[in-house]
C-alpha cells in the first residue's frame, strides 16, 4: 500500500477534513478492511461509509458501486508513480506519523510555463477575433477593443424611491434621463482590468451586449501574452457548451486540453490544486433551463475544491439569482463619451473623416448618443454609419434596427435557447406587449414603474391572448417571469433600484409608445399627440411618428393647427406677427419666405427680451444681420437662432458680443447700399460711443437713439413691451413652428398639397 506520508499529501490536496484523512491514511497505508477501520476509528460502519463517500466526491469520483474504491486506488498509484512527485520516505504505520504536513515536490512553475504554450493557439482561436451583427468578416478583437469600467454596487439592489431616481436626473438632458457621462447615485466606478485583480473571484453582470464576452477574451489573451495574470494559465469555457455536454467540468476542462494536446487528467488536476489556472466562465444566463441546477452545483463544488484559483463568472443581470457566496459581484457600466469616441477611432481607423463625422452626429443626437452607451448597440451604429456615411434621415428605421437586434438577432445568431414562459409568445407579441406598456406609461410620464404595477400591465396584455391561463394567481406568476426575462434576454427593461423599472434607453420608450400610437391610435389619439407639441417631452415621438405613419398628413396639419392656437387670441402677438410679415414681405428675397419670417421672428424675439445692459450689443448685431440680407441676400437664419439664444439664456450677462465691429459692420453695408441719411446716423453713433467707464444715463440716451434710427431706416428694434407671459407664449410658438419645420424637413410621407399650404402659412398672423 502507500506510505502515510504520501497519503497525508493527498489529503492535504484534495482538502480533505482531519476525519476523512485517517479513513484516508488507515485505508490505503496498510491493508485494512472498512469494518476493522471503522472499529480502529471508534465509528459506526454508516459513518465510514459516510467519509468514504466524501473522499470520493473530493478525487471527482463518481457513480456507484465497488469500482469507486478501484478508481481512487488508481488515481493514487497514478500520483504515487508520477515523475512530478517525489519517492516517497519509507512508510511508518503510525497514525501520528501519517498527519505530518508535508508538500509535494511538483516542478509547478515549469508546468504552469509548458501549459501556457500549449495553451497559446486555443486561446487565440477562441478569443482573438470577434464577429457579431451583419459583420461581413472577423476582426481582430484587439484591435476593437475599448477598456470598460464596472459598478462596484449593483444598480437594481439599491433601495430607493422612484422620488429619489427623478431627484438624480436632469430636466434639461432628455427630460428626465441622465445626462452622458454623469454618475447616477452610487455610482462607483472602476476599471474593469482592476476589479479582476482586485477580486479573486468575480462575477460579472451586465445586459444583454454590454460587453461582458468581449471583455473575458481580452482578459485571457492578455494573460497569455503576459501582461497581466502571467504566472497563471488561462481557461476559457463557454458554458453554454460545457452544460450540453454533460460532463461535470472538470471533465470537461480535461477532455478540452486532452483533444487539443495540452496536457492531460492527471496534469490538468495538478494545475487546480496547486491553483494557477484563471477560469473564464462565460453566460451563465445561457445554460438551458433544464441543465441549470446541474451546473450551479458543479460550479459550486469545483470553486470550492479548487478555491485557490482565479475564477471570472459572466451572467446577464436579471437572470436567477446565482448564489456563489464566495464571489464578489460587480456589474459592467456603460459606456461614457470617452469610450464612445475611443471605440468609433478604432473602428473607423485610418479614416478621419468618418471618425470626426460619425462623432459629431452622436453628439449631436441625444437619443442615438443614448444607445451608443452599449457597447452591441454602438456596434450597430458604426456598421450602419460605415455602410451610408450617415445615419438614415428616417431615425425610427434605426431605432426598429436596434431593437430587432436585443429582440432576435442577438440570440439567434448565436443559437441560445432561452426561457419557454416568454418564448411562447411570439415576436409580433412580444413587440405589442413592449408597446402597449410603453405607450402607457410615457402618457403617464412615468419614466419609472413599480414591478407590481408593470406584472399589472403585462396581466392586462397576456390575460386576453390564446390559451391564456384563467387564474389570477398563475397569470400573476406568468407576469412575474416575463418581466424577468424580458429584462435577462433582451435588456429592454433594466431594474434602477430595487422592485423599480424602466426602459433600459428613453429611445426604445418613445419609439414604441410611438408604434403604438401610429398602428393603433384613433381619430382622438392623433388630436391628443398633436396638442403636445408644446411638451418637450414629447418632442421626438412626434419627430418619430410623422416618419412611421404612411401618411403623415392629417398629424401635421393637426400640428399646424396647434401652433396657431398657441398666440391666436393675443392681440399684440397678433400684431408683432404682422410685422414679421411686413418686414420679410419687404425683404429682395423670392423664395424661403417662411424662412425669412422665421429670421425676422427670431431677431424681434431677441430684443423683446433683451437687457438694458445687453440691448446696444443686440440692437448693433441685428441690424447688421438685417443689412446683411438686403445687401448680399444672406439670410443667416443660424446666426439669428444664436443670437435669440443667448439672449435668452444669458439675460444680463456678457453676450461675447463686439458693439464697435458691429456698428463698423453695419456702416460699411449702409453705404454699399447707397443709404446716405442711415450711413450719417450710424457714422454719428459709431464717433459718439460711450466707453465703459461712461455713466449709465449716458449709455442709455445713445442706446435710445441707435433705437430710434433703427425704427426709422430699417423698421427694426420696436419696443413691443410683452409681458412675461406673452413672451413665454411668443417662446412656445416658435419652438411648436420649428418642432414642425422639422417634421416637414424629416423622411415623412406628405401630400405636397399639404407641404405647400403648411409652408405658405408659417408664421402668419390668424387675424
Amino acid at each position: 500500500m502507500f506510505p502515510p506520508k504520501f497519503l497525508t499529501k493527498m489529503a492535504q490536496i484534495h482538502q480533505l477534513s482531519t476525519d476523512q484523512e485517517s479513513v484516508l491514511i488507515l485505508r490505503f497505508a496498510e491493508k485494512r478492511e472498512d469494518r476493522e477501520v471503522a472499529s480502529f476509528l471508534g465509528i459506526s460502519e454508516e459513518a465510514y461509509r459516510k467519509r468514504m463517500g466524501e473522499i470520493y466526491r473530493k478525487f471527482d469520483i463518481s457513480g456507484k458501486g465497488p469500482g469507486k474504491n478501484n478508481r481512487l486506488l488508481h488515481i493514487l498509484q497514478n500520483y504515487f508513480d508520477s515523475e512530478l512527485i517525489t519517492p516517497p520516505i519509507s512508510s511508518s504505520s503510525s497514525l501520528s506519523s501519517a498527519l505530518e504536513v508535508a508538500n509535494l515536490d511538483i516542478d509547478i512553475e515549469q508546468l504552469v510555463k509548458q501549459l501556457r504554450d500549449r495553451s497559446r493557439q486555443v486561446i487565440q482561436e477562441r478569443c482573438a477575433t470577434m464577429r457579431v451583427l451583419d459583420m461581413s468578416h472577423p476582426i481582430n478583437l484587439e484591435d476593437i477593443y475599448t477598456g470598460t469600467d464596472v459598478l462596484e454596487k449593483i444598480t437594481s439592489r439599491r433601495r430607493l424611491g422612484i422620488v429619489e431616481l427623478l431627484s438624480t436626473y436632469h430636466a434639461s438632458d432628455r427630460i428626465g434621463m441622465p445626462a452622458i457621462g454623469m454618475p447616477a447615485i452610487d455610482e462607483s466606478r472602476v476599471s474593469s482590468m482592476e476589479a479582476l485583480t482586485r477580486y479573486h473571484k468575480l462575477m460579472l453582470l451586465g445586459k444583454p451586449g454590454a460587453g461582458k464576452t468581449t471583455l473575458l477574451k481580452y482578459t485571457a489573451l492578455k494573460c497569455l501574452q503576459g501582461d497581466i495574470f502571467n504566472k497563471l494559465v488561462p481557461i476559457f469555457v463557454t458554458l453554454r457548451q460545457y452544460a450540453s455536454s454533460g460532463l461535470r467540468i472538470l471533465d470537461y476542462i480535461s477532455q478540452d486540453f486532452y483533444v487539443h494536446n495540452i496536457s492531460d487528467e492527471l496534469t490538468v488536476k495538478q494545475l487546480l490544486q496547486r491553483g494557477r489556472a484563471i477560469l473564464f466562465l462565460d453566460g451563465l444566463d445561457e445554460v438551458r433551463e433544464d441543465d441549470l441546477h446541474r451546473v450551479l452545483e458543479d460550479l459550486r463544488n469545483f470553486s470550492e475544491q479548487y478555491y485557490n484559483n482565479r475564477f471570472v463568472i459572466t451572467s446577464r443581470l436579471g437572470a436567477q439569482e446565482y448564489v456563489f457566496e464566495k464571489f464578489t459581484e460587480v456589474e459592467v457600466a456603460n459606456f461614457q463619451p470617452l469610450q464612445i469616441s475611443s471605440f468609433a477611432q478604432r473602428w473607423f481607423s485610418g479614416n478621419s473623416r468618418h471618425i470626426e463625422m460619425f462623432l459629431r452626429k452622436v453628439e449631436d443626437n441625444r437619443p442615438i448618443q443614448e444607445l451608443a452607451t452599449n457597447p452591441l448597440l454602438l456596434t450597430l451604429l458604426c456598421l450602419v454609419f460605415d455602410e451610408y456615411g450617415d445615419f438614415p434621415t428616417n431615425r425610427s428605421e434605426l431605432y426598429r434596427e436596434g431593437l430587432d437586434v436585443l429582440l432576435k438577432k442577438w440570440d439567434a445568431k448565436r443559437n441560445i435557447e432561452r426561457h419557454q414562459i416568454y418564448k411562447n409568445l411570439s415576436m409580433q407579441r412580444k413587440e405589442d406587449l413592449l408597446a402597449q406598456v410603453a405607450c402607457t406609461t410615457f402618457y403617464q410620464g412615468d419614466y419609472f414603474f413599480k414591478q407590481v404595477d408593470l406584472e399589472r400591465y403585462i396581466t392586462d396584455y397576456i390575460r386576453n391572448l390564446p390559451k391564456a391561463n384563467t387564474d389570477d394567481d398563475l397569470l400573476q406568476l406568468d407576469s412575474e417571469s416575463i418581466v424577468k426575462a424580458i429584462e435577462s434576454q433582451h435588456g429592454l427593461f433594466v431594474e434602477r433600484a430595487k422592485g423599480i423599472y424602466s426602459f433600459s434607453h428613453l429611445t426604445f420608450h418613445e419609439y414604441l409608445a410611438t408604434r403604438e400610437i401610429v398602428y393603433n391610435g384613433s381619430q382622438a389619439t392623433l388630436v391628443s399627440l398633436a396638442n403636445k407639441i408644446t411638451d418637450r417631452r414629447w418632442h421626438d415621438v412626434l419627430r418619430l411618428a410623422v416618419g412611421m405613419m404612411r401618411s403623415a398628413d392629417e398629424l401635421l396639419q393637426l400640428m399646424k393647427v396647434e401652433c396657431d392656437r398657441l398666440i391666436a387670441d393675443d392681440q399684440q402677438l397678433q400684431n408683432f406677427l404682422e410685422w414679421v410679415k411686413q418686414k420679410a414681405a419687404s425683404a429682395p428675397v423670392s423664395d424661403r419666405l417662411q424662412s425669412v419670417r422665421a429670421f425676422y421672428l427670431t431677431l424681434g424675439r431677441a430684443i423683446a427680451q433683451s437687457a438694458a445692459l445687453n440691448l446696444a450689443n443686440v440692437l448693433a448685431r441685428i441690424l447688421v444681420l438685417d443689412l446683411d440680407l438686403y445687401q448680399n441676400q444672406n439670410l443667416n437664419l443660424e446666426l439669428a437662432f444664436d443670437l435669440a439664444r443667448a439672449v435668452e439664456t444669458k439675460d444680463g450677462e456678457d453676450l461675447g458680443l463686439d458693439l464697435e465691429l458691429d456698428l463698423s459692420l453695419a456702416l460699411e453695408y449702409a453705404q454699399e447700399m447707397s443709404e446716405p441719411l442711415l450711413s450719417e446716423a450710424l457714422a454719428e453713433l459709431t464717433n459718439t460711443c460711450p466707453d465703459d467707464a461712461d455713466s449709465d444715463r449716458k449709455w442709455q440716451s445713445w442706446t435710445d437713439d441707435l433705437r430710434h434710427h433703427a425704427i426709422a431706416y430699417r423698421d427694426i428694434g420696436q419696443v413691443w413691451n410683452f409681458t412675461a407671459n406673452q413672451l413665454e407664449s411668443l417662446r412656445q410658438y416658435c419652438q411648436a413652428n420649428r418642432l414642425l419645420v422639422e417634421c416637414l424637413e424629416s423622411d415623412c410621407y406628405v401630400h405636397q398639397s399639404v407641404r405647400n399650404a403648411i409652408e405658405a402659412s408659417l408664421l402668419l398672423p390668424t387675424t
